[in-house]
């Protein structure tokens, strides 16, 4: 669902590089690491996460004002249309009492109180705070995550950006160095000293590029667009990359990655996980306490008013007072068997978990390890793809030299200009397959990347 919507608002961002205007732009100059920066400030995801946290901190002041004071006061009016009637039963007053209807009270009834409580004891009330800062401890280990999980996205698109721009780079030095070529050849042809088939095979070379360039500049807007996306930017905002594939290669810690002992308290998966059983614990605490009683006191304030007429406000007439305090104490004596049953599925969801302890243990050691070995077999790769480049490059200049000596033919430099380029986009690619790699396994080992 994620990655469908990240798809369809790169192309959005695309549709709207395609139809900007210059002077609307906004330029950000970014290295990696700025890039980044500029993300945990403004993504949207990121944002969110913020909110989550503050919400879950007004959660833990909202379960705490439980245990303080409560102070609630209302005020009562009582219009009587009819005043309710009484009978006095015959005989009440004496043999000869016939019985009577009589009404009681005043038409017009006023009257206000103010009531205060405190929760004196109550076992909920004790686990509830607790858990509820649980809960906030998970929301900041979700931010993490969502931190992390941002970390990797900026940067698989800032190298999605930057071998774009080199893939570009790449095709633009060959098509000015291949457009040479077949000026040139053109000219030898016309003075009778090439054949015509070389410069059908050099325009053929020159046409293949302009088609691959003309792909590779709508890929770099894409990339482009993409990232300013994560980083929250706007769409007609414009991104320039700083840093290069060499340089970041560069700042791995090979080392580190591949030799470090893996601790399972960094992932911050597994942290989720052992809060969430801590929370479970609480739960087993919380469906406990209700078998324990609650005490709390309170004290009430009132005062009131009768009138046989509407004059509440004559400050000559009286009110009359009354206040009274108590203690209330609820004992929970028999449920039925509901309180237990509630009390095994917390121990069950315990034990859940615990197995999932253990299966996280394992899997995130198998992950691991897999990481390890596809981070260290894409370096071996890339060192491999860095002199089949060499080679290639080498065997394009001798091949473009003989050439021009009349040596080797035009199908010779077709052949050596295609295995330069695929050779060149295969080590451009092992290059980003390398830190693509590093990301995984940093994000298994490590618990705050990208600060």
């Amino acid at each position: 669902m994620k990655n469908t919507l990240y798809a369809f608002m790169a192309m959005v961002c695309l549709i709207g590089f395609l139809s900007k205007s210059a002077s609307s732009q906004t330029e950000y100059r970014f290295t990696l690491q700025e890039a980044l920066e500029f993300a945990y400030e403004n993504n949207y995801d990121i944002l969110s996460s913020y909110k989550d946290i503050e919400a879950a901190e007004q959660q833990v002041k909202e379960y705490m004002a439980i245990g303080f004071p409560q102070i609630n006061a209302g005020i009562n009016y009582t219009d009587y249309i009819a005043l309710p009637t009484m009978i006095i039963p015959p005989g009440t007053f004496g043999p000869d009492d016939q019985g009577a209807e009589v009404q009681f009270g005043t038409k017009y009834n006023m009257s206000a109180d103010a009531t205060a409580s405190q929760l004196v004891f109550d076992g909920k009330y004790i686990v509830g705070v607790a858990a509820s800062k649980r809960f906030l401890e998970k929301s900041e280990q979700q931010f993490i995550k969502n931190k992390l999980d941002m970390y990797e996205a900026v940067s698989a698109a800032y190298y999605r950006v930057l071998v774009a721009e080199d893939t570009k780079k790449i095709l633009d030095s060959t098509m000015s160095y291949m457009e040479d070529m077949l000026y040139e050849t053109r000219i030898t042809y016309e003075a009778g000293f090439a054949e015509e088939t070389d410069v059908d095979q050099l325009q053929l070379i020159v046409s293949d590029l302009e088609a691959n360039i003309i792909l590779t500049e709508t890929q770099v807007q894409i990339a482009y667009a993409y990232l300013n996306f994560l980083c929250g930017l706007k769409i007609d905002d414009r991104v320039v990359v700083i840093d290069e594939l060499n340089t970041l290669l560069d700042q791995i810690n090979y080392s580190a990655l591949l030799n470090d002992p893996f601790n399972y308290e960094n992932n911050i998966d597994y942290r989720l996980l052992m809060t969430q059983q801590q929370i479970a614990q609480l739960q087993l605490k919380l469906e406990k306490s209700e078998y324990l009683p609650s005490i709390s006191a309170f004290l009430n304030v009132q005062t009131q008013a009768q009138r046989p007429s509407f004059s509440f406000f004559d400050t000559g007439q009286k009110w009359y007072g009354s206040s009274f305090w108590g203690v209330e104490m609820s004992v929970p004596i028999w449920s039925s068997g509901i309180r237990n049953a509630r009390v095994q599925q917390a121990r069950i969801n315990i034990d859940k978990l615990n197995i999932a302890n253990e299966q996280m243990r394992t899997g995130l050691t198998i992950q691991v390890r897999t990481a390890q070995a596809e981070f260290n077999n894409a370096y071996l790769i890339m060192m491999n793809k860095s002199l089949a480049m060499n080679t290639a490059e080498k065997i394009l200049r001798i091949t473009s030299e003989k050439y021009k000596e009349g040596i080797s033919t035009s199908l010779d430099l077709l052949q050596a200009n295609n295995q330069f380029l695929t050779n060149t986009s295969d080590y451009i690619l092992a290059m980003q397959r390398v830190l693509i790699k590093k990301l995984t396994l940093e994000k298994l080992m490590y618990s705050e990347l990208g600060n």
